[in-house]
Protein backbone atom coordinates (compact mmCIF):
# COMPACT_ATOMS: atom_id res chain seq x y z
CA UNK A 1 0.00 0.00 0.00
CA UNK A 2 1.46 3.26 -0.80
CA UNK A 3 0.28 6.85 -0.14
CA UNK A 4 1.71 9.82 -2.13
CA UNK A 5 0.98 13.15 -1.54
CA UNK A 6 0.76 15.21 -4.68
CA UNK A 7 1.03 18.91 -5.42
CA UNK A 8 -0.57 21.69 -3.73
CA UNK A 9 -2.91 24.37 -5.71
CA UNK A 10 -4.77 27.53 -4.87
CA UNK A 11 -7.22 26.76 -7.48
CA UNK A 12 -7.71 22.97 -6.81
CA UNK A 13 -6.76 21.85 -9.89
CA UNK A 14 -6.84 18.28 -9.09
CA UNK A 15 -11.07 18.26 -8.99
CA UNK A 16 -10.26 19.23 -12.63
CA UNK A 17 -8.11 16.50 -13.14
CA UNK A 18 -10.11 13.62 -11.90
CA UNK A 19 -13.12 15.16 -13.13
CA UNK A 20 -12.30 14.39 -16.15
CA UNK A 21 -10.91 10.80 -15.37
CA UNK A 22 -14.74 10.00 -14.21
CA UNK A 23 -16.23 11.95 -17.70
CA UNK A 24 -13.74 9.44 -19.92
CA UNK A 25 -15.08 6.56 -17.93
CA UNK A 26 -11.79 5.65 -16.18
CA UNK A 27 -12.87 6.99 -12.60
CA UNK A 28 -15.67 7.22 -10.34
CA UNK A 29 -16.70 9.30 -7.57
CA UNK A 30 -16.81 7.54 -4.37
CA UNK A 31 -17.51 9.79 -1.38
CA UNK A 32 -18.47 13.92 -1.48
CA UNK A 33 -18.49 15.00 2.05
CA UNK A 34 -19.75 18.65 4.14
CA UNK A 35 -20.40 20.28 0.61
CA UNK A 36 -23.58 22.15 1.96
CA UNK A 37 -26.35 20.26 -0.19
CA UNK A 38 -24.25 21.02 -3.67
CA UNK A 39 -25.51 19.20 -6.25
CA UNK A 40 -23.91 17.79 -9.59
CA UNK A 41 -25.44 17.48 -12.70
CA UNK A 42 -24.01 17.21 -16.51
CA UNK A 43 -22.84 20.96 -16.55
CA UNK A 44 -19.25 20.90 -15.91
CA UNK A 45 -19.31 19.48 -12.13
CA UNK A 46 -15.59 20.45 -11.66
CA UNK A 47 -16.25 23.98 -11.81
CA UNK A 48 -18.33 24.17 -9.37
CA UNK A 49 -16.66 22.03 -6.61
CA UNK A 50 -13.68 23.63 -7.47
CA UNK A 51 -15.30 27.13 -6.59
CA UNK A 52 -17.08 25.32 -3.67
CA UNK A 53 -13.81 24.21 -2.25
CA UNK A 54 -12.01 27.74 -3.13
CA UNK A 55 -14.68 29.55 -1.01
CA UNK A 56 -14.13 27.20 1.78
CA UNK A 57 -10.59 27.78 2.02
CA UNK A 58 -11.00 31.73 1.89
CA UNK A 59 -11.28 31.61 5.32
CA UNK A 60 -7.97 31.79 5.59
CA UNK A 61 -6.09 34.06 4.00
CA UNK A 62 -2.63 33.25 5.19
CA UNK A 63 -2.49 30.00 2.49
CA UNK A 64 -1.98 30.55 -0.99
CA UNK A 65 -1.90 26.98 -1.87
CA UNK A 66 -4.95 25.48 0.12
CA UNK A 67 -5.43 21.85 -1.61
CA UNK A 68 -4.43 18.65 -0.17
CA UNK A 69 -4.08 15.95 -2.79
CA UNK A 70 -2.98 12.05 -2.33
CA UNK A 71 -3.18 9.29 -3.81
CA UNK A 72 -3.51 5.85 -2.10
CA UNK A 73 -2.88 2.95 -4.06
CA UNK A 74 -2.73 -1.27 -3.38
CA UNK A 75 -1.67 -3.85 -5.45
CA UNK A 76 -3.42 -5.27 -8.13
CA UNK A 77 -6.85 -5.80 -6.48
CA UNK A 78 -5.86 -6.31 -3.13
CA UNK A 79 -8.25 -4.07 -1.58
CA UNK A 80 -11.40 -3.12 -3.05
CA UNK A 81 -12.91 0.34 -3.58
CA UNK A 82 -15.21 0.49 -0.39
CA UNK A 83 -11.98 -0.87 1.54
CA UNK A 84 -9.93 1.70 0.20
CA UNK A 85 -12.27 4.50 1.16
CA UNK A 86 -12.46 3.19 5.18
CA UNK A 87 -8.45 2.87 4.70
CA UNK A 88 -8.36 6.62 3.76
CA UNK A 89 -10.90 7.97 6.27
CA UNK A 90 -8.48 6.19 9.26
CA UNK A 91 -5.57 7.64 7.38
CA UNK A 92 -6.94 11.62 6.96
CA UNK A 93 -8.37 11.05 10.72
CA UNK A 94 -4.47 10.09 11.81
CA UNK A 95 -3.12 13.13 9.19
CA UNK A 96 -5.84 15.50 11.30
CA UNK A 97 -8.25 15.79 7.93
CA UNK A 98 -10.73 14.09 9.74
CA UNK A 99 -12.54 17.73 11.35
CA UNK A 100 -16.38 17.36 11.58
CA UNK A 101 -17.44 19.78 8.36
CA UNK A 102 -13.90 19.01 6.58
CA UNK A 103 -15.35 19.45 2.75
CA UNK A 104 -13.83 15.54 0.94
CA UNK A 105 -13.89 14.29 -2.47
CA UNK A 106 -12.58 10.58 -2.96
CA UNK A 107 -12.73 9.41 -6.30
CA UNK A 108 -11.61 5.87 -7.51
CA UNK A 109 -9.46 4.68 -10.06
CA UNK A 110 -9.43 1.96 -12.89
CA UNK A 111 -7.68 3.00 -15.56
CA UNK A 112 -4.49 1.14 -14.20
CA UNK A 113 -3.82 -2.81 -13.00
CA UNK A 114 -3.69 -1.49 -9.58
CA UNK A 115 -6.86 0.00 -7.52
CA UNK A 116 -5.95 3.31 -6.46
CA UNK A 117 -8.08 6.69 -5.14
CA UNK A 118 -7.38 10.34 -5.28
CA UNK A 119 -8.20 11.81 -2.06
CA UNK A 120 -9.21 16.16 -2.37
CA UNK A 121 -9.76 18.59 0.57
CA UNK A 122 -8.60 21.57 1.99
CA UNK A 123 -5.10 22.36 4.02
CA UNK A 124 -7.53 24.89 5.79
CA UNK A 125 -9.85 23.80 8.91
CA UNK A 126 -13.04 24.39 9.15
CA UNK A 127 -12.71 26.75 12.23
CA UNK A 128 -9.97 28.64 9.85
CA UNK A 129 -6.72 27.28 11.48
CA UNK A 130 -4.13 25.79 9.32
CA UNK A 131 -3.89 21.90 9.39
CA UNK A 132 -0.53 20.66 10.01
CA UNK A 133 1.37 19.99 7.36
CA UNK A 134 4.78 19.67 9.41
CA UNK A 135 7.21 16.31 8.06
CA UNK A 136 3.33 15.64 6.38
CA UNK A 137 5.56 13.28 3.60
CA UNK A 138 7.30 11.07 6.48
CA UNK A 139 4.20 11.18 8.91
CA UNK A 140 1.80 10.13 5.55
CA UNK A 141 4.50 7.13 4.98
CA UNK A 142 4.19 5.88 8.93
CA UNK A 143 0.71 6.45 9.15
CA UNK A 144 -0.01 4.02 5.98
CA UNK A 145 2.53 1.83 7.33
CA UNK A 146 0.80 1.40 10.73
CA UNK A 147 -2.83 0.93 9.24
CA UNK A 148 -1.59 -1.48 6.90
CA UNK A 149 0.15 -3.28 9.74
CA UNK A 150 -3.19 -3.43 12.13
CA UNK A 151 -5.62 -4.63 9.37
CA UNK A 152 -3.19 -7.41 8.16
CA UNK A 153 -2.99 -8.71 11.88
CA UNK A 154 -7.09 -7.92 12.38
CA UNK A 155 -7.89 -9.11 9.32
CA UNK A 156 -5.67 -12.38 7.99
CA UNK A 157 -6.92 -14.95 10.24
CA UNK A 158 -10.63 -13.95 9.55
CA UNK A 159 -10.24 -14.49 6.06
CA UNK A 160 -8.86 -17.37 6.39
CA UNK A 161 -11.52 -19.07 8.70
CA UNK A 162 -14.07 -17.05 6.47
CA UNK A 163 -12.38 -18.88 3.03
CA UNK A 164 -12.52 -22.35 4.86
CA UNK A 165 -16.30 -22.30 5.05
CA UNK A 166 -16.10 -22.59 1.10
CA UNK A 167 -17.11 -25.07 -0.89
CA UNK A 168 -13.80 -25.99 -2.52
CA UNK A 169 -12.87 -29.22 -3.81
CA UNK A 170 -8.87 -28.41 -4.07
CA UNK A 171 -6.30 -27.03 -2.42
CA UNK A 172 -5.84 -24.81 -5.51
CA UNK A 173 -9.16 -23.82 -5.49
CA UNK A 174 -8.42 -22.31 -1.86
CA UNK A 175 -6.17 -20.76 -2.78
CA UNK A 176 -8.36 -18.72 -5.47
CA UNK A 177 -10.67 -17.52 -3.11
CA UNK A 178 -7.88 -16.19 -0.32
CA UNK A 179 -6.36 -14.80 -3.94
CA UNK A 180 -9.74 -13.15 -4.64
CA UNK A 181 -9.52 -11.14 -1.53
CA UNK A 182 -5.81 -9.59 -2.89
CA UNK A 183 -3.82 -12.07 -0.87
CA UNK A 184 -0.57 -14.33 -2.36
CA UNK A 185 -0.53 -18.23 -1.26
CA UNK A 186 2.33 -20.48 -2.34
CA UNK A 187 3.06 -23.94 -0.63
CA UNK A 188 6.44 -24.54 1.13
CA UNK A 189 6.67 -27.83 2.24
CA UNK A 190 3.30 -28.86 4.24
CA UNK A 191 2.36 -25.49 4.92
CA UNK A 192 0.30 -23.07 2.55
CA UNK A 193 1.93 -19.65 2.66
CA UNK A 194 -0.27 -16.58 2.87
CA UNK A 195 1.49 -12.81 1.54
CA UNK A 196 -0.07 -9.51 1.55
CA UNK A 197 2.13 -6.11 0.77
CA UNK A 198 5.13 -8.17 -0.30
CA UNK A 199 4.89 -9.90 3.76
CA UNK A 200 4.06 -13.39 4.78
CA UNK A 201 1.11 -12.83 7.33
CA UNK A 202 0.22 -16.13 7.58
CA UNK A 203 0.11 -19.88 7.11
CA UNK A 204 -1.95 -22.78 7.14
CA UNK A 205 -1.35 -26.57 7.07
CA UNK A 206 -2.23 -28.31 4.09
CA UNK A 207 -3.64 -31.12 5.95
CA UNK A 208 -5.96 -28.85 7.50
CA UNK A 209 -7.52 -27.49 4.00
CA UNK A 210 -7.37 -30.70 2.41
CA UNK A 211 -9.88 -31.95 5.14
CA UNK A 212 -11.84 -28.74 4.88
CA UNK A 213 -12.50 -29.90 1.27
CA UNK A 214 -16.04 -30.74 0.14
CA UNK A 215 -17.94 -31.28 -2.90
CA UNK A 216 -20.96 -29.38 -3.47
CA UNK A 217 -24.49 -30.10 -4.34
CA UNK A 218 -25.86 -30.58 -7.89
CA UNK A 219 -25.29 -27.02 -9.38
CA UNK A 220 -25.96 -27.14 -12.76
CA UNK A 221 -28.87 -24.42 -12.50
CA UNK A 222 -25.84 -22.31 -10.90
CA UNK A 223 -23.37 -22.76 -13.52
CA UNK A 224 -26.22 -21.95 -16.43
CA UNK A 225 -26.94 -19.14 -14.83
CA UNK A 226 -23.16 -17.77 -14.20
CA UNK A 227 -22.75 -18.75 -17.61
CA UNK A 228 -24.83 -16.53 -18.54
CA UNK A 229 -23.86 -13.54 -16.64
CA UNK A 230 -20.61 -14.23 -18.40
CA UNK A 231 -21.75 -13.96 -21.61
CA UNK A 232 -23.89 -10.82 -21.30
CA UNK A 233 -20.96 -8.51 -19.66
CA UNK A 234 -18.48 -10.60 -21.98
CA UNK A 235 -20.17 -8.62 -24.63
CA UNK A 236 -20.02 -5.08 -22.20
CA UNK A 237 -16.64 -5.24 -21.82
CA UNK A 238 -13.27 -4.86 -23.56
CA UNK A 239 -11.14 -6.84 -21.63
CA UNK A 240 -11.05 -9.77 -18.60
CA UNK A 241 -10.08 -6.78 -16.34
CA UNK A 242 -13.12 -5.06 -16.96
CA UNK A 243 -15.25 -8.10 -17.16
CA UNK A 244 -13.72 -9.58 -13.92
CA UNK A 245 -14.55 -5.77 -12.40
CA UNK A 246 -18.26 -6.06 -13.18
CA UNK A 247 -19.14 -9.54 -12.04
CA UNK A 248 -17.77 -8.55 -8.72
CA UNK A 249 -19.73 -5.41 -8.59
CA UNK A 250 -22.85 -6.94 -9.79
CA UNK A 251 -23.48 -10.63 -8.69
CA UNK A 252 -20.12 -10.69 -6.16
CA UNK A 253 -18.37 -13.37 -8.31
CA UNK A 254 -14.31 -13.09 -8.91
CA UNK A 255 -12.67 -14.62 -11.56
CA UNK A 256 -8.88 -15.94 -10.76
CA UNK A 257 -7.34 -16.37 -13.88
CA UNK A 258 -4.38 -18.47 -13.58
CA UNK A 259 -0.70 -17.80 -15.48
CA UNK A 260 0.77 -14.74 -16.99
CA UNK A 261 -1.42 -11.90 -16.88
CA UNK A 262 -1.78 -11.40 -20.83
CA UNK A 263 -1.75 -15.22 -21.44
CA UNK A 264 -3.76 -17.33 -18.66
CA UNK A 265 -4.27 -20.83 -19.07
CA UNK A 266 -7.03 -21.80 -16.81
CA UNK A 267 -8.89 -19.88 -14.61
CA UNK A 268 -11.35 -20.53 -11.09
CA UNK A 269 -14.87 -18.91 -10.38
CA UNK A 270 -15.34 -17.63 -7.05
CA UNK A 271 -19.17 -17.21 -5.89
CA UNK A 272 -19.28 -15.50 -2.81
CA UNK A 273 -22.82 -15.27 -2.73
CA UNK A 274 -23.27 -19.09 -2.68
CA UNK A 275 -19.36 -19.44 -1.08
CA UNK A 276 -18.60 -22.01 -3.63
CA UNK A 277 -15.96 -22.45 -6.39
CA UNK A 278 -15.97 -23.79 -9.77
CA UNK A 279 -13.17 -24.46 -12.63
CA UNK A 280 -14.04 -21.67 -15.07
CA UNK A 281 -13.79 -24.39 -17.67
CA UNK A 282 -17.11 -26.21 -16.34
CA UNK A 283 -18.97 -23.58 -16.01
CA UNK A 284 -17.45 -21.57 -20.08
CA UNK A 285 -13.79 -22.45 -21.75
CA UNK A 286 -11.32 -19.91 -21.46
CA UNK A 287 -11.42 -19.74 -25.07
CA UNK A 288 -14.95 -18.67 -25.20
CA UNK A 289 -14.66 -16.32 -22.25
CA UNK A 290 -11.78 -13.98 -23.84
CA UNK A 291 -13.53 -14.01 -26.62
CA UNK A 292 -14.50 -10.05 -26.53
CA UNK A 293 -16.92 -7.96 -28.94
CA UNK A 294 -14.88 -5.22 -31.14
CA UNK A 295 -15.26 -2.05 -30.37
CA UNK A 296 -17.26 -1.24 -33.80
CA UNK A 297 -19.30 -3.95 -33.19
CA UNK A 298 -20.61 -2.78 -29.69
CA UNK A 299 -21.12 0.72 -30.90
CA UNK A 300 -23.53 -0.28 -33.71
CA UNK A 301 -25.63 -2.14 -31.06
CA UNK A 302 -25.62 0.60 -29.21
CA UNK A 303 -26.90 2.90 -32.00
CA UNK A 304 -29.66 0.21 -32.49
CA UNK A 305 -30.23 0.11 -29.00
CA UNK A 306 -31.00 3.94 -28.87
CA UNK A 307 -32.67 4.43 -31.93
CA UNK A 308 -34.89 1.61 -30.58
CA UNK A 309 -35.64 3.60 -27.30
CA UNK A 310 -35.97 7.11 -29.50
CA UNK A 311 -38.83 5.41 -31.62
CA UNK A 312 -40.69 3.70 -28.93
CA UNK A 313 -40.43 7.18 -26.03
CA UNK A 314 -40.22 10.27 -28.23
CA UNK A 315 -39.55 11.73 -24.88
CA UNK A 316 -36.83 9.87 -23.84
CA UNK A 317 -34.08 11.64 -21.82
CA UNK A 318 -30.10 11.33 -21.15
CA UNK A 319 -30.69 10.72 -17.68
CA UNK A 320 -33.06 7.61 -18.89
CA UNK A 321 -31.20 6.77 -21.65
CA UNK A 322 -27.53 6.41 -19.32
CA UNK A 323 -29.84 3.84 -16.99
CA UNK A 324 -30.33 1.38 -19.85
CA UNK A 325 -26.72 2.15 -20.80
CA UNK A 326 -25.35 1.17 -17.73
CA UNK A 327 -27.13 -1.75 -17.10
CA UNK A 328 -27.06 -3.24 -20.58
CA UNK A 329 -23.49 -2.05 -21.80
CA UNK A 330 -21.87 -0.61 -19.07
CA UNK A 331 -21.38 2.76 -20.14
CA UNK A 332 -22.89 5.92 -20.35
CA UNK A 333 -23.31 9.06 -22.39
CA UNK A 334 -21.45 12.11 -21.68
CA UNK A 335 -20.80 15.57 -23.29
CA UNK A 336 -17.62 13.87 -24.55
CA UNK A 337 -19.88 10.82 -25.97
CA UNK A 338 -20.13 7.52 -24.90
CA UNK A 339 -16.68 5.54 -23.66
CA UNK A 340 -15.56 1.82 -24.12
CA UNK A 341 -12.19 1.20 -23.28
CA UNK A 342 -9.93 3.95 -24.67
CA UNK A 343 -12.29 5.07 -27.67
CA UNK A 344 -15.44 7.13 -27.93
CA UNK A 345 -18.35 7.32 -29.87
CA UNK A 346 -20.75 10.14 -30.85
CA UNK A 347 -24.56 9.46 -31.23
CA UNK A 348 -25.98 11.18 -34.16
CA UNK A 349 -26.77 15.15 -33.96
CA UNK A 350 -30.69 14.96 -34.44
CA UNK A 351 -30.78 12.15 -31.67
CA UNK A 352 -28.40 14.55 -29.18
CA UNK A 353 -30.77 17.70 -30.26
CA UNK A 354 -33.83 15.65 -29.32
CA UNK A 355 -32.09 14.16 -26.27
CA UNK A 356 -31.19 17.97 -25.35
CA UNK A 357 -34.98 18.77 -25.73
CA UNK A 358 -36.50 16.23 -23.97
CA UNK A 359 -33.94 17.12 -20.85
CA UNK A 360 -34.69 20.57 -20.85
CA UNK A 361 -38.45 19.70 -20.79
CA UNK A 362 -38.00 17.43 -17.98
CA UNK A 363 -36.17 19.71 -16.25
CA UNK A 364 -38.70 22.75 -15.99
CA UNK A 365 -41.47 19.65 -15.47
CA UNK A 366 -39.87 19.42 -12.15
CA UNK A 367 -40.88 22.68 -11.61
CA UNK A 368 -44.33 21.59 -11.08
CA UNK A 369 -45.64 24.42 -13.22
CA UNK A 370 -49.91 24.30 -12.32
CA UNK A 371 -50.90 26.87 -14.86
CA UNK A 372 -50.44 27.72 -18.30
CA UNK A 373 -49.29 31.07 -17.51
CA UNK A 374 -46.16 29.13 -15.59
CA UNK A 375 -45.78 27.14 -18.00
CA UNK A 376 -45.39 29.45 -20.59
CA UNK A 377 -42.94 31.41 -18.35
CA UNK A 378 -40.70 28.14 -18.03
CA UNK A 379 -40.93 27.57 -21.65
CA UNK A 380 -39.41 31.27 -22.31
CA UNK A 381 -36.79 30.95 -19.55
CA UNK A 382 -35.41 28.29 -21.82
CA UNK A 383 -36.22 29.20 -24.83
CA UNK A 384 -38.47 26.93 -26.02
CA UNK A 385 -41.43 29.37 -27.11
CA UNK A 386 -42.70 26.96 -29.69
CA UNK A 387 -42.34 23.30 -27.80
CA UNK A 388 -45.09 21.77 -26.91
CA UNK A 389 -45.07 19.42 -23.66
CA UNK A 390 -44.74 21.12 -20.94
CA UNK A 391 -47.93 20.21 -19.08
CA UNK A 392 -49.81 21.66 -15.62
CA UNK A 393 -49.30 19.59 -12.97
CA UNK A 394 -49.83 19.85 -9.13
CA UNK A 395 -47.37 21.27 -6.64
CA UNK A 396 -44.83 19.71 -4.39
CA UNK A 397 -46.78 21.32 -1.30
CA UNK A 398 -43.46 21.14 0.80
CA UNK A 399 -40.69 22.52 -2.47
CA UNK A 400 -43.58 25.28 -2.30
CA UNK A 401 -43.94 25.94 1.16
CA UNK A 402 -39.71 25.99 1.15
CA UNK A 403 -39.91 28.53 -1.69
CA UNK A 404 -42.20 30.71 -0.27
CA UNK A 405 -40.49 30.61 3.29
CA UNK A 406 -37.78 31.92 1.59
CA UNK A 407 -39.29 34.92 -0.34
CA UNK A 408 -40.61 35.77 2.96
CA UNK A 409 -37.39 36.03 4.58
CA UNK A 410 -35.84 37.49 1.83
CA UNK A 411 -38.91 40.35 1.89
CA UNK A 412 -38.32 41.01 5.95
CA UNK A 413 -34.44 41.43 5.57
CA UNK A 414 -33.68 43.65 2.51
CA UNK A 415 -34.89 46.89 1.83
CA UNK A 416 -37.02 48.26 -1.29
CA UNK A 417 -33.88 49.77 -3.11
CA UNK A 418 -31.95 46.17 -2.53
CA UNK A 419 -34.91 43.54 -2.99
CA UNK A 420 -34.50 43.17 -6.78
CA UNK A 421 -30.84 42.43 -6.22
CA UNK A 422 -31.66 40.08 -3.24
CA UNK A 423 -33.74 38.17 -5.59
CA UNK A 424 -31.45 37.52 -8.30
CA UNK A 425 -28.61 36.46 -5.69
CA UNK A 426 -30.65 33.85 -4.34
CA UNK A 427 -31.73 32.72 -8.19
CA UNK A 428 -35.12 34.19 -8.07
CA UNK A 429 -36.49 35.53 -11.69
CA UNK A 430 -39.73 37.44 -10.73
CA UNK A 431 -42.09 38.12 -13.94
CA UNK A 432 -45.40 39.86 -14.06
CA UNK A 433 -48.56 39.38 -16.37
CA UNK A 434 -51.90 40.92 -16.14
CA UNK A 435 -51.03 42.52 -12.65
CA UNK A 436 -49.83 39.02 -11.31
CA UNK A 437 -46.21 38.46 -10.38
CA UNK A 438 -44.64 35.28 -10.56
CA UNK A 439 -41.62 33.97 -8.92
CA UNK A 440 -39.04 30.99 -10.51
CA UNK A 441 -36.97 29.53 -8.02
CA UNK A 442 -34.02 27.76 -9.46
CA UNK A 443 -32.23 26.95 -6.49
CA UNK A 444 -35.83 24.93 -5.30
CA UNK A 445 -36.85 24.41 -8.26
CA UNK A 446 -39.83 25.61 -7.89
CA UNK A 447 -42.43 28.46 -9.70
CA UNK A 448 -45.48 30.00 -8.41
CA UNK A 449 -47.76 33.29 -8.25
CA UNK A 450 -46.99 35.45 -5.20
CA UNK A 451 -50.35 37.15 -5.46
CA UNK A 452 -52.10 33.63 -4.67
CA UNK A 453 -49.26 32.65 -1.61
CA UNK A 454 -50.16 36.31 0.21
CA UNK A 455 -46.98 37.79 -0.32
CA UNK A 456 -46.83 42.04 -0.12
CA UNK A 457 -47.95 42.54 -3.57
CA UNK A 458 -48.26 46.28 -2.72
CA UNK A 459 -44.83 46.51 -2.18
CA UNK A 460 -44.27 44.59 -5.12
CA UNK A 461 -45.87 47.19 -7.28
CA UNK A 462 -43.87 49.97 -5.32
CA UNK A 463 -40.65 48.67 -6.37
CA UNK A 464 -41.21 47.19 -9.47
CA UNK A 465 -43.70 49.62 -10.84
CA UNK A 466 -41.19 52.40 -12.33
CA UNK A 467 -39.30 48.92 -13.78
CA UNK A 468 -39.13 48.84 -17.24
CA UNK A 469 -39.95 45.30 -18.73
CA UNK A 470 -37.12 45.19 -20.72
CA UNK A 471 -36.41 42.71 -23.64
CA UNK A 472 -32.43 41.41 -24.26
CA UNK A 473 -31.66 39.92 -27.31
CA UNK A 474 -31.00 36.07 -27.80
CA UNK A 475 -27.28 34.73 -27.84
CA UNK A 476 -26.15 33.08 -30.64
CA UNK A 477 -27.01 29.59 -30.46
CA UNK A 478 -24.48 27.07 -29.21
CA UNK A 479 -23.26 23.91 -30.72
CA UNK A 480 -25.36 20.99 -29.33
CA UNK A 481 -24.10 18.89 -26.03
CA UNK A 482 -26.45 17.30 -23.67
CA UNK A 483 -27.18 19.45 -20.52
CA UNK A 484 -25.89 22.73 -22.43
CA UNK A 485 -29.60 24.03 -22.47
CA UNK A 486 -30.13 24.40 -18.56
CA UNK A 487 -26.80 26.11 -18.89
CA UNK A 488 -27.82 28.44 -21.24
CA UNK A 489 -31.43 29.44 -19.29
CA UNK A 490 -29.60 30.08 -16.34
CA UNK A 491 -27.30 32.53 -17.18
CA UNK A 492 -29.09 34.49 -20.16
CA UNK A 493 -31.84 37.41 -19.27
CA UNK A 494 -34.23 37.53 -22.06
CA UNK A 495 -36.10 35.87 -24.98
CA UNK A 496 -37.50 36.62 -28.45
CA UNK A 497 -40.60 38.81 -28.34
CA UNK A 498 -43.95 38.01 -29.32
CA UNK A 499 -47.08 39.93 -28.35
CA UNK A 500 -47.95 37.71 -25.68
CA UNK A 501 -44.80 36.43 -24.11
CA UNK A 502 -43.82 36.81 -20.34
CA UNK A 503 -42.10 39.84 -19.15
CA UNK A 504 -39.37 39.49 -16.51
CA UNK A 505 -39.52 42.63 -14.42
CA UNK A 506 -36.45 44.76 -14.13
CA UNK A 507 -33.26 44.42 -15.83
CA UNK A 508 -30.25 43.51 -14.10
CA UNK A 509 -26.07 44.53 -14.76
CA UNK A 510 -24.19 41.50 -14.98
CA UNK A 511 -26.92 38.65 -14.29
CA UNK A 512 -25.52 36.24 -16.11
CA UNK A 513 -21.86 36.61 -14.73
CA UNK A 514 -23.85 36.07 -11.44
CA UNK A 515 -25.41 33.38 -12.24
CA UNK A 516 -22.59 31.48 -13.47
CA UNK A 517 -20.96 32.27 -10.18
CA UNK A 518 -23.68 30.32 -8.38
CA UNK A 519 -22.89 26.49 -7.89
CA UNK A 520 -26.01 25.61 -6.18
CA UNK A 521 -28.11 26.64 -9.56
CA UNK A 522 -27.24 23.39 -11.23
CA UNK A 523 -29.25 20.56 -12.23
Amino acid sequence: MIATILVSSPTFHAVEYNQQKVSQGKAELLEMTNFDMLTLGNDDPAKYLRRYLMAYSSRNQHIRNAQFHVAISCKGHEFSFPELVEIAHEYLRKMGYENEGQPLLIYGHHDTDNNHIHIITSRVAPDGHKIDHNNERRRSLHIINAIMNQREGLNVSTDVADAMSYHYESVNQFKAILESEGYECYEDNDMLKIKKGGSVVDEVKLSLIESKQSVANDETARRKRIKAFLLKYRDHCANKEELAAQMHRYFGISLVFVGKADSPYGYFIVDHKEKKVFKGSSVLSLKQLLQFRSAEERFADIDNMVMAMMEANSALTTRELNKVLRRQFGTKLTKSGIQWGDETHQLDEEIMQRLEHNDKLAWLQSFCPSSEAECSMLLRFMKMEDFKGLKPTDKNAKVLNKAVKRVNILMENAQDNELKDKFFEAGMRIYRQNGQYYCLDVQDRCIFNMNEQGLDIERMNRIYNNVSIGRTPQTAKKQTTVGNGVKRALTQQGGAGDENREYEVGSHEGYEESIQNESRMTR
